[in-house]
């Protein structure tokens, strides 16, 4: 199995590839990481080198595995699984740590995903599919959105920025017309989801799947909304943390019969059988959980949490799973608390083209990057020129802090935030509270 993860390729170059390459890199199966495309906090590693290319061009990939001879590929965002990645190389026999194109329809159609959870019994929240404009306008007009709220998802890929919930009949009629209409609009879908609003809290469970069966890796709760107090629109994610001793024993038992199971049991029975990540984002209301949605490898920021966490040499589990041999194999967790901050750019999340102020000059103590377990800071959308840093995205960095509780980690986090600047930065100041 060694020589097999000799050379690993990881596809993406966010905050979630630099926790990856981070973890991969302390594995003594693992000689050589490349990153495709990589950033420039991951080329801090000693193992990982960057290199240009496309991760979603399935060409490119191939053309890479081939030349470096790749014994395993991870994929981490979502692109490359949508365009069919995973599938020319399960063709050419390389283990990948990532579902066909069919089995990332979980994530990559929410009503795919809906219709999914119907048909095999996984608990969520009751749903309407519109196909054109006019049908959800129409909608509208029966649901009790000032009353009960509404959930109005796009059905395609959008980045975190593609949900809206909203008691206001108005900003429901907007976001339908800007989902479905404006060409302004960054997001973009001709089918649209209306979801019932669900109460109780959030949390995003994870396991790592072969096909055949599951490990768990654990529970985060992360906070999507840009402001403090769930304030503002949705982001891809601006930070989190791992809750200790919630859910519930008995709760994450369902979780793992009624909602892992029962995908994995239903996706073999589609006869396109998952392996990779399987992300359950939860809705969890005293012992009731419901599904709210699916994504089909690791969330950033949980990842950054996670891998920190993590006891295990996480290289030859991504081979078993990739090669559908987990068999009984299983995830320990530290006991340390985790918790995840995320700084952002002036104008994110920008739902409307050239409202963010990039090209900003980062004031980073160079200390962050070095890789201690206490206190780790991972690269989302920062470049380095000219010996300094820039913000180049939305999400620019995040850090993470272990501690022996919630408040010592939450403590930490803050301050390693506190000792970076740049100009229009933010971040929520509430995350682990």
């Amino acid at each position: 199995m060694s020589d097999s993860l000799k050379q690993v390729l990881l596809l993406g170059g966010g905050g979630r590839e630099h926790a990856l390459a981070w973890k991969l890199a302390q594995s003594p199966a693992v000689d050589a990481i490349h990153a495709m495309p990589g950033n420039d906090g991951m080329a801090t590693l000693a193992k990982v080198t960057c290199l240009a290319g496309n991760p979603a061009d399935v060409a490119t990939v191939m053309a890479v595995v081939k030349n470096l001879g790749i014994g395993l590929v991870v994929i981490g965002p979502e692109k490359p699984l949508e365009a069919g990645v995973a599938d020319a190389l399960n063709a050419a026999n390389i283990p990948v740590m990532g579902p066909t194109k069919d089995g990332a329809k979980l994530e990559s159609s929410k009503i795919f995903a809906k219709e999914f959870m119907s048909k095999f019994g996984i608990p969520t929240a009751s749903f309407k599919v519109c196909d054109d404009h006019a049908a959800a306008l129409a909608a509208l007009k029966d649901w009790d959105i000032e009353g009960a709220g509404i959930v109005i998802k796009a059905d395609g890929l959008s980045a975190g920025k593609g949900v809206v919930v909203t008691h206001d009949r108005a900003e429901a009629v907007q976001t339908l017309f800007d989902f479905m209409v404006n060409p302004a609009c960054t997001v973009k879908s001709s089918r649209i989801l209306l979801e019932q609003k669900l109460s109780g809290k959030e949390v995003s469970a994870f396991a790592l799947c072969d096909g055949e069966t599951f490990t768990t890796l654990g529970f985060v709760c992360d906070y999507k909304r840009v402001r403090d107090h769930d304030q503002g629109p949705n982001t891809g994610g601006m930070g989190g943390y791992a809750p200790k001793g919630w859910p519930s024993d008995a709760a994450r038992q369902f979780v793992n019969d009624c909602v892992f199971r029962r995908v994995i049991d239903g996706m073999k029975k589609r006869g396109t059988p998952f392996r990779g990540i399987l992300f359950a984002g939860l809705m969890i209301d005293g012992e009731q959980v419901n599904v709210i949605e699916f994504n089909t490898r690791f969330g950033d920021p949980e990842t950054q949490i996670l891998m920190p966490l993590i006891e295990n040499d996480i290289a030859p589990l991504f081979l078993k799973a990739a090669q559908g041999k987990l068999g009984a194999d299983k995830v320990t967790l530290r006991a340390s608390a985790a918790v995840h901050v995320v700084m952002a750019s002036e104008g994110y999340p920008e739902t409307f083209a050239g409202t963010m102020k990039l090209g900003q000059k980062i004031d980073l103590p160079e200390k962050l990057l070095d890789g201690s377990n206490d206190n780790l800071l991972f690269v989302m959308g920062a470049k380095k020129k000219d010996g300094g840093w820039t913000n180049e995205g939305g999400r620019v960095l995040g850090v993470t802090a272990l501690g022996a509780n919630i408040d010592d980690a939450r403590a930490s986090a803050y301050r390693a935030i506190d000792s970076i600047k740049f100009n229009g930065a933010h971040w929520r100041k509430d995350i682990g509270k």
